[in-house]
């Protein structure tokens, strides 16, 4: 082993047992005082900065540095396991994480084993299915009949534009990580017809699908920036895909650039994977029937998407007049509310106004006032701090309240969120506050395609018909067809724990409050015109770094824009914050973020193939991203649909 090696190793080890130490043994060695909270007598998990007034906590900085510093250096610089490495630095992170905030390390390890466990449920079913798929449209010639056919149409030369058309279309309605899965495939089968451009196909494919997760909805993430910034939902689709399109251009160029510079071999996913011999052309599956796995997935996922878009807008948890069944006694109620009440929490939210409180403490006796009423109350609803267990605690909650609070409030659309607010107010208040009907025509027609939608179940029942189209080309036996499906499996299993660990990484880093320093560091910053555009954009850059979600990088910077521009709006579209939020949100993708280890894993690349292949293609994508949203927003301000 190199000295350098070495070094790093026994730094490694002390920095584990360093943080294994139990906190109770810490905070008796080194307590100075009674009273002295525990983050304060750990030497150097104090650090302060002074900024724009505040004192700004480094902790999480530090931390976070820690957790690069040890995933790096040990799939770098020790060429460890990239599942090992990850859990480590994934406990290491989490037993600082309590050493700062204070907890037990037995609970810390319980937290990265949640964490891990809730990534690989996500994802794990995806995955495999996808891994079976993969093998099986590979061995039964599928993959080869869709490249044959697409190849007719666009050329060989042209084939990575047809991929990455496909991923730009695909990922509008389907998350990114389920279109490169039903992609990768046929970027092995033509590099196995023209030998040569394997990473330029796979990029081309991440070019397409990631631009268009992060800037056009119904995908969650640019859905809930909308909603934040009140833009409506076909205004961020019209302007989402004209700034995805130009950034899609060059990162389609990039990628080509990247493979000429340093080309990737195919290396096989798992064992066997080429111990079918090729057919030939008239043996190859038709092609609709060799497209099936592919388009079956994204039609049923699609639909269920559509309906469910629907079925939201019809927002049927808004309150109405004809809802409130007594406007005098509910301003009443709300006049002489207590704090720890649900009628207090109703006075105490962060949306309201001084007036608007007033309005609410004053009966309405005109049929201008209830309106008013009904309008403040419904931006009660969407607040995402209305709820409080002690207020709450003497209210019977009903089925549907009790499953929205255990929802993931960060991730909540705004209609659920409404949904779950106006069921509280009606548990609380069943005499002033009429129930709503949740089940339309709309809705259940949605809840009816919940499960052919779920990506799970589209891709087991996509991974089905690749198996048997499989084994029909091939006159396989089941046992041979079971052998198959055994050997993709294993494949799988190792890219789903690497992808978990990663989840679990990325979720104790979340867990350091690395948001709420970010969130402090900025919150001073104002601005107007292209430079808000570029702020947003930085917060978002700086959060996706820090956690590695895309999502909740856009889902957090896109509420902190709404806080620092108020209601006084720029003299462009907030559909431009929400695109700037959206681009930044690609930035700085590496190894806490699930994407880079799909990409890398499912594509057979290395780390280090990743980092100078994945890595700045999300980089130029953002940044391009970026400057197209601040043309357009001089160009075509689109002042008139404020």
């Amino acid at each position: 082993m190199t000295r350098p090696r070495l070094v790093f190793l026994v730094l490694l080890l002390l920095t584990l047992a360093l943080c294994a130490i139990p906190i109770e043994v810490v905070a008796q060695t080194a307590a100075p005082a009674p009273d002295a909270s525990l983050a304060e007598t750990i030497s150097g998990t104090s650090a302060e900065l002074v900024t724009s007034g505040s004192t700004l906590n480094q902790t999480p900085v530090l931390i976070l540095a820690v957790g690069i510093f040890c995933v790096l250096g040990m799939i770098i610089a020790l060429k460890l396991n990239a599942f090992l490495a990850l859990i480590i630095s994934a406990l290491i992170v989490s037993l600082l994480v309590g050493l700062t905030q204070g907890g037990s390390a037995g609970a810390r390890m319980d937290a990265v084993v949640s964490a891990f466990g809730s990534s690989a449920g996500s994802i794990g079913i995806v995955i495999a299915m996808a891994a079976i798929i993969g093998k099986c449209m590979l061995d039964s010639g599928a993959a080869d009949r869709i490249v044959r056919s697409a190849v007719n149409i666009t050329g060989e030369k042209k084939a990575s534009i047809g991929l990455m058309v496909s991923g730009f279309v695909l990922a509008v309605p389907v998350f990114f990580d389920t279109v490169f899965y039903l992609l990768v495939p046929l970027a092995r089968s033509l590099h196995r017809r023209t030998n040569k451009h394997y990473l330029r196909y796979l990029m081309a494919i991440a070019t397409g699908g990631a631009i268009t997760h992060t800037l056009v909805p119904p995908t969650p993430g640019p859905l809930l920036v909308s909603s934040i910034l009140g833009v409506e939902i076909g205004m961020m689709m019209l302007v989402g895909t004209l700034v995805a399109l130009p950034a899609a251009i060059v990162g389609l160029i990039f990628s080509i650039v990247i493979d000429n510079k340093s080309p990737v071999e195919m290396r096989p996913l798992g064992a066997n994977e080429n111990k079918h011999k090729p057919l030939l052309d008239n043996q190859l599956p038709s092609f609709w029937i060799a497209l099936l796995p592919v388009i079956l997935p994204v039609v049923l996922i699609g639909a269920g998407t559509l309906a469910t878009t629907v079925a939201d807008r019809e927002d049927r948890a808004m309150l109405s007049v004809a809802d409130i069944k007594d406007f005098d006694a509910l301003a009443n109620e709300l006049a002489a509310a207590t704090p720890n009440s649900p009628a207090g929490r109703v006075m105490a939210s962060s949306v309201l106004n001084d007036n608007e409180l007033a309005l609410l403490k004053k009966p309405a006796a005109s049929d201008a006032a209830k309106s008013e009423v009904v309008a403040v109350l419904n931006e009660v609803l969407l607040d995402q701090e209305l709820y409080a267990e002690q207020a709450f605690l003497g209210v019977a909650l009903s089925d549907v309240s009790k499953a929205k609070i255990g929802a993931n409030q960060l991730r909540m659309k705004p209609v659920d969120r409404r949904r779950m607010n106006r069921a509280l107010l009606e548990d609380a208040f069943p005499n002033l506050i009429a129930s709503h009907d949740w089940n339309s025509p709309k809705r259940e027609l949605a809840d009816s395609l919940s499960l052919w939608s779920n990506p799970n179940f589209a891709l087991l029942l996509a991974a089905i018909c690749a198996m048997l189209t499989l084994k029909v080309v091939r006159h396989l036996s089941w046992r041979d067809l079971a052998v198959d499906v055994e050997e993709s499996l294993m494949s799988g299993g190792v890219i789903i724990l690497i992808t978990a660990a990663g989840g679990a990484f990325g979720s104790m880093l979340t867990d350091t409050n690395i948001s709420d320093t970010i969130q402090q560091a900025f919150q001073d910053q104002g601005g107007s015109g292209l430079a808000l555009l570029v702020l947003g954009w930085s917060i978002s850059a700086v959060l996706k770094v820090a956690q590695g979600s895309s999502t909740v990088a856009m889902i957090i910077g896109a509420g902190m824009m709404s806080a620092i521009i108020g209601d006084v709006k720029p003299e462009y579209n907030m559909v431009y914050v929400a695109t700037a939020v959206g681009a930044g949100s690609l930035m700085g993708s590496w190894m806490n973020d699930s994407g880079f280890w799909v990409f890398t894993k499912m594509g057979g690349l290395t780390e280090g193939e990743s980092l100078r292949s994945w890595t700045p293609l999300l980089a130029v994508l953002s940044l391009v991203g970026l400057l197209a949203t601040l043309v357009l927003s001089q160009l075509l301000p689109l002042r008139a649909s404020m």
